[in-house]
């Protein structure tokens, strides 16, 4: 069961989970931060707090954003990119049905030893620190230590291990196969409780060095140079090279007009091309209530072709060629649509190949201020804790981006020096004439989906924060089944197997979504989530 939330305010707001990371990004706007500077402190808090979902070496931070004053969007992509001496056959490809986990879920094979998901090998550059280093540095107004201190705080007081302890629980094997990892994260040897309070004290003098020294000491500094000794001492590739030379990338973001509103989206190889294609397609479409079962119908058949066009075409466009242009195009997304519109009632049976799924890792942090500014970011760890590796005597667990490059030769996200894994992270920027909307949320595969139903109901039912974050939710890759749940109600489940539809209904897919708005009549703001609470001031 999850909770809905929503707050307005003067001054500025926070959607986040786990609920204190709200809080902290709105103490920052209480001290006169604005909306970066609270995303930032927000973004940093969840990773003290909820380490299996994102931390300081995570692999990736993708957002986007809404300069006040200029009317600009932008995205950053602090996605990790595969070592230099990263290649396409670094992996031992294995056939399925030896080790479940992502391999299996996401690629339809395994891999010796794992070693693209946990251990050294699955690492590459952390992208999380540089991504809200990068943010704070182009447009917060606070101090960096202001930003780091509300962090600071949490653990010098410590925190209850929370949710975090039953992801330790799970994975408590491979856990005990990392020393550092186990001490960090098993302080005391016994799994912990949720009630236990964590004290990270490695994280804490790690923090501490990040707030004197800045945030490039991740990279180029003192912690660098562990992360990188560390690495390489337990068989990894990673270099001071890869580490010194990793930037993230600020550039104009995806976007289409839906019904005559702006959508903005994160660039390749996030997930944003994917949520934008849907809308695209759905605008083919007029609008419909969503309480018909010809609505949902029809948002099952675009996934279907989306799904397509995502497995079969993206990648690191750098690296492979992917028609982005073509792909984001109104003429080629009616051309998708035509079978659609010519047989409205027909339901899609072709069955490719099998393309897996993935689990889940992943934060979302939403926020906005009386200034204008808006702000959607979605931070990811990958799977829990990353590659498992936790550098001696930081409390730094390092993400394993290189999981999410495929480890099979020859594919589109196949492995290759330099190179970004396609991720599904849709930070969403929405610009409508009366407000701007962040958006976002966790969830894997299933953000593609979700994530362009949120917007749909903003843009077409005028829906709020909360209304948006609220109600039923759909996925479905490239074939069926489909996947709704419980909320969606029994005679619109039923009307959809009548024509032919196969439904799996789910407790829920994906995470809490959170949105922040800026409302431009009054210069005021919105913030609405689930699962987690939202921060306001």
């Amino acid at each position: 069961m999850t909770e809905d939330y929503e707050v307005t305010s003067s001054v500025g707001a926070v959607a986040a989970g786990p609920p204190e990371a709200a809080r902290v990004g709105a103490r920052i706007l209480e001290q006169g931060g604005n909306a970066f500077d609270a995303a930032v402190a927000a973004s940093m808090a969840c990773c003290m707090l909820q380490p299996q979902s994102t931390g300081v070496g995570g692999y990736v931070l993708c957002a986007v954003v809404l300069e006040g004053a200029t009317g600009n969007v932008w995205t950053i992509d602090s996605n990790s990119i595969a070592p230099r001496a990263a290649h396409e056959n670094m992996y031992t490809i294995l056939p399925t049905g030896t080790i479940d986990g992502i391999n299996e879920n996401e690629y339809d094979c395994n891999v010796k030893d794992n070693a693209n998901v946990h251990g050294s090998l699955a690492i590459g550059p952390p992208g999380m620190m540089a991504g809200m280093g990068t943010i704070w540095e182009r447009w917060g107004q606070l101090k960096w230590p202001e930003v780091v201190a509300p962090s600071l705080k949490l653990l010098e007081d410590g925190f209850p291990f929370g949710s975090t302890a039953a992801s330790i629980k799970h994975l408590e094997g491979v856990i005990r196969k990392f020393e550092a990892t186990e001490k960090h994260l098993i302080p005391e040897g016994r799994l912990p409780d949720p009630d236990d309070i964590w004290h990270r004290r490695d994280m804490e003098k790690t923090l501490a060095r990040v707030a004197e020294a800045g945030w490039q000491d991740f990279y180029t500094g003192e912690i660098g140079r562990k992360i990188v000794d560390h690495v390489q001492a337990t068989g990894g590739i990673l270099t001071a090279e890869d580490m010194s030379e990793f930037k993230p990338r600020v550039t104009e973001p995806y976007s289409t007009t839906y019904r005559g509103a702006e959508v903005h989206s994160a660039i390749l190889p996030n997930g944003g091309l994917s949520s934008l294609q849907i809308l695209n397609m759905w605008e083919c479409l007029d609008p419909i209530p969503d309480d018909t079962v010809t609505y949902w119908h029809q948002f099952a058949e675009i996934l279907k072709l989306a799904w397509r066009d995502r497995l079969l075409h993206l990648g690191d466009p750098e690296h492979v060629d992917v028609p982005v242009e073509r792909l984001l195009s109104k003429a080629y997304a009616a051309g998708r649509m035509e079978t659609i519109l010519q047989f409205p009632d027909s339901v899609d049976q072709l069955v490719p190949p099998h393309m897996g799924d993935s689990n889940d890792g992943t934060l979302h942090v939403s926020s906005a201020d009386s200034g204008g500014n808006v702000v959607s970011v979605t931070i990811s760890q990958g799977g829990a804790f990353g590659s498992l590796v936790t550098v001696p005597d930081t409390g730094v667990i390092l993400g394993h981006g290189m999981c999410r490059l495929d480890p099979r030769p020859g594919r589109k996200n196949s492995v290759a020096s330099g190179k970004r894994p396609l991720n599904n992270t849709v930070p969403l920027i929405l610009r409508l004439p009366d407000r701007d909307v962040a958006a976002g949320m966790p969830g894997g595969r299933r953000i593609i989906a979700v994530n362009a139903r949120v917007a749909q109901k903003i843009i077409d039912f005028g829906a709020t924060s909360l209304e948006a974050v609220s109600g039923p939710r759909m996925h479905m890759q490239t074939k069926e089944p489909v996947s709704v749940t419980n909320e969606l109600p029994d005679e619109i489940k039923d009307g959809l197997i009548e024509m032919g539809h196969e439904i799996t209904t789910v407790g829920g897919l994906g995470g809490g979504i959170h949105c922040a708005e800026y409302l431009k009549a009054d210069d005021t703001v919105r913030a609405g989530g689930n699962t987690w609470s939202a921060g306001v001031t």
